[in-house]
């Protein structure tokens, strides 16, 4: 479960953090977002989940 934790949710955020700035580029140039909009909430929800177990696990 430590792999997760220090190897796999920054992966996951930096990816996040790419796929926010897609979203932006692609409503300015007046695209359709929404599978970069689902793709972003499923990262976010692992993150959340993330520091929720760690906060757990480490009491």
């Amino acid at each position: 479960m430590l792999v997760v934790f220090v190897f796999f949710t920054p992966i996951i955020a930096a990816i996040f953090f790419a796929n926010c700035i897609s979203i932006l580029k692609k409503v300015k140039a007046g695209k359709d977002v929404h599978n970069q909009t689902i793709l972003g909430s499923l990262m976010f929800g692992f993150i959340v989940l993330s520091i929720v177990w760690s906060v757990l696990f480490s009491s």
